[in-house]
């Protein structure tokens, strides 16, 4: 075993043991996915214990013996007796390693316990006199600050941020001189350290000599700030790497400045200056450099093994369609199942209080519903089956569509409540003796109730078949309509009505604008019978593509509605015929905060491309949108311009058809990372590992704000099931599309990523190593996390029994606002990086209706006011948080980045 490391983490076994806490339930996840953990955990701390890393090694077994344990208390654990045994050893390992355990306990409690001796002793002493007499004096406030700080070695980026916000840290950058130059922190307080004059064995006071004059102005006030931290290019750890700059810097100042008492233990920032400036873009001079790539061929090589054992992979086939919680079948009659039962079922009272809360909200749903169903009967007798809808027309469509969907959440919650009547009659069964009369009796009105949902629920299914008939119609009539010819008029003028400002809000100016823009793309697109432009991610052209030529300079026309505001930020936007999907998402990115100052501060003008296919042209359009959605003087506002705008590139959003708010997301972020890829990353292949190859390989070297934020690496393996040779392949993506189960009404975001990253086997794969067919198992893992998780949730599909028509999946699935925890579905490298892997939701993009006919709204939380709002086109509402999660969610956007300060 190597040399003990320095204790780092903590100064207590306590606190320690605080940290092995598992955060997240294990009782909801498979035995396969829990034995693949503690496999890994113990490898992680016999690595760990080996690196003479005892605190590391303590919190790694403890995680790896509370796995255990929740293997054992999972119900199956009999029937997967032996899968365990062969995964984790018998009982006479497990002693093994327990005795590991307590040694390094033993150890670790006497290292602590003289550690505490010493610090007593070092605080009994008198204090130095500094500064010509007088004592450096702290007050309690700074003194319980300073505790709060020193717990770790370590400082996250969003902690240094907060005392930079007070000015209580001084800042010491130890990156070279040239790097400092290109970008730093324009905090008051941090100053530039180089690392070139930074050598071992140098006391402080030499190091101070060598400095800049106003460097050693700064340097000189280390002794009077609350703490002081240190920050390199991308340093993670209490305890970083010897013989770097920042590890040098480090030991002067704890051990070679004998005339300075600091305030507190000096700390290192987590992740460096590369995680802060992720964080904080508009707090560095420079927000689009890059850190210096490291050479990683030693780690790589041992990555490119993801799985040792092939029993590592939990498979397809082993998550089982029960896991996805159908209604259960409860068999009363057997006196097994009611004991099974009896513990989870709920008292007679809290049942009835969840259904009186529950029928409140859905008779207001109701009658929402039955008098928008009645203005629409009334609508459809007045009009013809050619004729249009009208916006007042599509706007009560919308607010049906909305309606029915609630309803169909509430049919949800209607079947819950009828699943926990059957297991609190189940459980009645053991004791019937201590049922009371009352208890029957309320029992059957609860019963009687939940009949009358089911009926009306039934009867709204009625009312929805019947509207998709008469929309059907509409639909089948408007094809076969020939309108008369309109007389010819001069394509001049028409261009000319284009590009003249407009204020008028009028409905008919959607139509004019639309007549205009078939007129200018005849003239844009002069190929005649132009071919839809084809979209491959994959690929980047390697030859400048045919440049589109800018739209004519005129004065952008965001026709606004002056009225009373809700806010920054809480401006809708309107539907210029069928462009909610365009809208939700706009609004969902308008609610990322480090995109929206990003494009607030104009930082985004100093990295536009001219010489991409869209000459920098949807980066302008959309900045200018959230400018004007976060100036707070409008009740809504028009995206004529970014729609023109994307138009030119893209046919399928030209015209007045609904369109798939993924699909405009997916091209919108490659249009946004193109129009910003100037970012010159220099890398040498032959030091780079393969993951990073592939990145090199996806962005030509240049990349941009939008990649870093939005952009992951996927790792794809295979591996041989003879020879167990693994093969690796990388693929960049910016959202995750995961399947949801076809047979399961409610399921868990959780449980679709499981499906996502589970194994599937694969016939007839070319192995390199046997040199030929075998067959092999796939398997996917994240190998780069991105800051900004989106993830889509694939609704439509092709139903091969109605002629491969595409219908929806009405799944109510549920995700969690908070702690999306994503450590399950990452690769061996990524699990290293010292980047958060817990994201917080903050927008969700939903469809409501079908493919024939639906509506886009968009659920965002506000990091201005820290609160929920809906977004439905031009108006915008607040939303009550536990109404965020619904059937209708279709897009997820996460992040675990921390809010920035109100704009």
């Amino acid at each position: 075993m190597a040399q003990l490391k320095k204790l780092h983490m903590t100064d207590n076994l306590d606190t320690l043991g605080q940290l092995s806490n598992i955060a997240i339930d294990l009782r909801g996840k498979s035995t396969k996915m829990l034995l693949l953990t503690a496999r890994k955990l113990f490898m992680t701390a016999e690595e760990y214990r080996l690196d003479g890393d005892e605190e590391m090694a303590y919190i790694s077994y403890m995680k790896y013996f509370k796995v255990i344990t929740a293997i054992r208390q999972k119900p199956d654990y009999q029937s997967h007796k032996v899968q365990v045994k062969e995964a984790l050893g018998d009982t006479e390992a497990n002693r093994r390693i327990m005795d590991s355990l307590e040694l390094i306990t033993d150890s670790l409690s006497m290292r602590y316990s003289k550690l505490q001796k010493q610090t007593t002793a070092l605080h009994s002493q008198p204090e130095p006199i500094r500064n010509g007499g007088c004592k450096a004096l702290k007050s309690a406030t700074s003194s319980t600050q300073a505790t709060e700080y020193t717990r770790l070695g370590v400082v996250s980026c969003q902690e240094l941020f907060e005392r930079m916000h007070e000015k209580s840290v001084l800042v010491m950058d130890c990156r070279s001189s040239a790097d400092y130059e290109k970008s730093h922190l324009t905090y008051v307080c941090a100053f530039n350290v180089p690392e070139d004059l930074i050598t071992p064995g140098m006391s402080a006071g030499k190091l101070q000599a060598r400095l800049s004059s106003s460097a050693k102005a700064s340097w000189a006030s280390r002794s009077i700030k609350d703490s002081v931290v240190l920050m390199d290019w991308n340093s993670k750890d209490a305890q970083p790497a010897a013989n770097t700059a920042i590890a040098t810097l480090l030991d002067i100042l704890k051990n070679w400045d004998p005339d300075v008492t600091y305030r507190a233990p000096i700390q290192i920032v987590e992740g460096g200056y590369e995680y802060f400036i992720m964080m904080y873009p508009t707090h560095c001079t420079n927000p689009s450099v890059q850190a210096p790539q490291q050479n990683n061929n030693d780690i790589e090589t041992i990555d490119d093994i993801e799985y040792p054992s092939i029993s590592d992979i939990t498979m397809k086939e082993d998550i089982s369609p029960r896991d996805f919680r159908p209604r259960p079948d409860i068999n009363r009659a057997s006196k097994q199942a009611a004991l099974r039962t009896y513990d989870q079922a709920k008292p007679i009272a809290e049942i009835m209080r969840d259904q009186a809360e529950f029928l409140q909200r859905a008779k207001h749903n109701d009658e929402q519903l039955d008098n928008a169903a009645k203005m629409w009967k009334r609508l459809i007798q007045q009009k013809s089956p050619s004729s249009d809808l009208s916006e007042s027309d599509r706007q009560l469509l919308y607010k049906i569509l909305q309606l029915e969907n609630q309803a169909e959440d509430y049919k949800i919650e209607n079947n819950r409540l009828r699943d926990d009547v059957e297991r609190l009659k189940t459980s009645q069964t053991v004791a019937p003796q201590e049922v009371s009369p009352n208890e029957v009796e309320a029992t059957r009105r609860i019963e009687w109730e939940i009949q009358q949902r089911q009926r009306r629920d039934e009867q709204y299914e009625r009312q929805r078949q019947e509207r998709e008939q008469q929309l059907a119609i509409a639909r089948e009539a408007k094809k076969h309509y020939k309108p008369p010819s309109p007389p010819p008029e001069d394509a001049s003028q028409n261009i000319e009505s284009l590009v003249k400002p407009t204020t008028n809000g009028d409905a008919d100016l959607d139509l004019v604008l639309e007549e205009s823009l078939a007129l200018q793309e005849s003239l844009v697109f002069d190929d005649g019978q132009a071919e839809k432009p084809t979209f491959d991610r994959t690929t980047k052209p390697t030859s400048r593509p045919r440049s589109v030529e800018k739209t004519v300079s005129r004065a952008r026309d965001f026709s606004p509605v002056e009225g009373p505001s809700m806010g920054k930020g809480l401006t809708g936007l309107k539907n210029l015929g069928n462009t909610c999907y365009m809208n939700s998402i706009l609004q969902c990115l308008s609610n990322t905060p480090q995109l929206t100052e990003y494009c607030i501060s104009d930082q985004y003008k100093s990295y536009i491309s001219r010489s991409n296919k869209t000459n920098g042209q949807v980066i302008e359009e959309v900045a200018a949108l959230i400018k004007v959605l976060w100036n707070g003087q409008y009740k809504c506002v028009a995206s004529r311009d970014l729609r023109y705008v994307v138009g030119q590139y893209q046919r399928i959003f030209r015209g007045v058809d609904q369109q798939d708010s993924h699909e405009f997301l997916t091209i919108l972020m490659d249009w946004l990372h193109s129009d910003l890829q100037t970012l010159d990353v220099p890398r040498i292949r032959e030091t780079i590992g393969a993951a990073e190859k592939a990145w090199l390989d996806f962005t030509k070297a240049k990349e941009s704000m939008i990649l870093h934020l939005f952009y992951g690496q996927m790792k794809s393996t295979v591996k041989c099931v003879a020879c167990h040779k693994e093969s690796a392949t990388y693929e960049c993506f910016s959202n995750l599309s995961l399947e949801l189960p076809p047979n399961a009404n409610e399921c868990q975001l959780s449980q679709c990523m499981d499906m996502y990253f589970s194994g599937e086997r694969i016939h007839g794969w070319n192995c390199p190593n046997c040199k030929t067919k075998r067959d092999a198992i796939k398997k996917l893992d994240i190998s780069k996390l991105p800051p900004v998780l989106v993830v889509h949730l694939k609704r439509f599909y092709a139903d091969t029994s109605n002629t491969g028509a595409y219908v929806k999946k009405q799944n109510y699935l549920n995700f969690p606002l908070q702690n999306l925890e994503m450590n399950p579905y990452i690769a061996r490298a990524e699990s290293r990086a010292g980047t958060p892997k817990t994201y917080q939701l903050y927008a969700v993009s939903n469809h409501y209706g079908s493919m024939e006919g639906g509506h886009y709204t968009a659920f965002c939380k506000s990091a201005h006011y820290r609160r929920w709002f809906k977004f439905d086109d031009q108006v915008v509402s607040c939303l009550e948080t536990p109404n965020v999660v619904s059937s209708a969610a279709y897009i997820l956007f996460y992040t675990w980045l921390p809010p920035l300060q109100p704009l």
